[in-house]
């Protein structure tokens, strides 16, 4: 019988690099994700190599990430790490001024008509990239929300009228 061939599988490589980014050992990144004590050192050495789907969200969300972006391969994810961070924070900021814009102006939004307002936004930014993600972008992001805003209340005037 032959030795069997151990490789480290690219979630516990992507879990290492996470760690070392967060400044966790195995023992903290256990517990701060709910875990037993010993749960992670026992991925990393092995003992756990497909772990189940609770266990992977509660390490992704330790790790302020995803359990896409942590199952991920190495090359997959560092992309995807980036692009997603980039996402979020520009979602993040549509959010906010969505919400600041619609109280301005006395506007109550219903969850879903709020959810759609902001995919088109985050989408119309994604294609037209005419949004700086800089400082300014809440000064760039307001008069597109307003004017957004102003002609969803028209349209609902139209339809009811």
């Amino acid at each position: 019988m032959t030795k069997k061939e151990t490789t480290t599988p690219a979630w516990v490589k992507n879990m290492l690099a996470l760690m070392d980014q967060h400044s966790f050992n195995p023992r903290s990144l256990s517990l701060r994700a709910g875990l037993n004590a010993t749960a992670v050192r026992d991925m990393i050495e092995g003992r756990s190599r497909f772990p189940r789907y609770d266990t992977v969200q509660a390490l992704a969300d330790a790790l302020s990430t995803t359990p896409a972006l942590l199952m991920a391969d190495g090359k997959s994810a560092k992309t995807k790490g980036e692009t997603f961070g980039q996402d979020v924070e520009l979602l993040t900021e549509i959010i906010a001024r969505l919400q600041e814009t619609a109280e301005e102006m006395g506007r109550e939004l219903q969850p879903r008509e709020f959810a759609a307002m902001s995919a088109t936004l985050f989408r119309r930014l994604l294609e037209g990239g005419d949004i700086p993600l800089t400082k300014n972008r809440a000064a760039a992001l307001k008069p597109q929300i307003h004017d957004l805003l102003e002609y969803e209340t028209l349209r609902h005037k139209k339809k009811k009228g």
